[in-house]
């Protein structure tokens, strides 16, 4: 009722009920906003981030190595697990590593990389020999009047390795040299051409030996020389215009 007897239409009475409800949640969400807006710049700011551009790029342009550079920042999972499959100087072990990928963590943009890899693997495995050409032939049992004749035929064959001295070295070395003392050697190079690694192991010949070591279906390419700790490897790398990682002997 207003003053002098005279009451409020029953239309207007709701429309002042509707606007009480109206300010009523007004204030509400004025409350609960700013702490929605808090909650999803914090869930944005765990949100870890994606080095697959990254691992492709460097897997494309066979610089596998550089990898080492972001692998500590590395969080998602299927992402670490190539990561380490890829520097793994296990053959097996990467494999492993590929399958536990594919198997737990599938990533559409991984995938198809870890596929290859364990395919590689498996052509090394099935494939021949890796170094058919130090097996001598055999040769049909001479007769005793010619056996005199042996050793002249088998002479030429021996000094082959001494002829090509340059070669052969970065080929078919494995390890580090007897002469070696330390536990840390310098790598310039990880290819899944070979050829790739055959020519940055030419362009290091006139720093010292190089060694090409397959591992995991990559080439490796490294310095035949090894430090006692990584700090010394990477002081003598950085003498070497070409980008090196220091890794460890095994």
């Amino acid at each position: 009722m207003l003053p002098g007897g005279l009451a409020i239409p029953y239309s207007n009475h709701s429309s002042v009920k509707t606007m009480l409800s109206f300010h009523k949640l007004t204030r509400k969400l004025i409350i609960v906003l700013p702490a929605l807006l808090c909650l999803s710049n914090r869930a944005l700011d765990a949100a870890p981030t994606s080095y697959t551009p990254q691992i492709l790029q460097y897997v494309n342009e066979d610089k596998v190595y550089l990898l080492e550079n972001i692998r500590k920042n590395i969080s998602i999972p299927s992402e670490k697990l190539v990561v380490d499959a890829l520097l793994s100087e296990d053959g097996p072990q990467a494999a492993y590593l590929y399958r536990k990928q594919l198997a737990e963590y599938p990533d559409p943009s991984l995938d198809e990389l870890s596929r290859n890899r364990l395919s590689s693997f498996q052509l090394v495995l099935n494939g021949p020999l890796a170094f058919p050409e130090s097996v001598p032939p055999m040769a049909p049992p001479p007769d005793t009047g010619k056996q005199a004749a042996l050793p002249v035929k088998e002479k030429p064959v021996q000094p082959k390795p001494a002829a090509h001295p340059s070669v052969p070295p970065p080929v078919a070395a494995p390890a580090a040299p007897a002469s070696a003392s330390g536990i840390y050697t310098l790598q310039f190079g990880s290819f899944g051409n070979r050829a790739n690694a055959e020519k940055l192991a030419a362009e290091l010949s006139g720093y010292g030996p190089v060694s090409i070591v397959q591992q995991g279906g990559l080439h490796k390419v490294r310095l035949q020389r090894s430090w006692r700790t990584e700090k010394e490897a990477e002081i003598a790398g950085s003498s070497i215009p070409f980008t090196s990682v220091a890794v460890p002997l095994r």
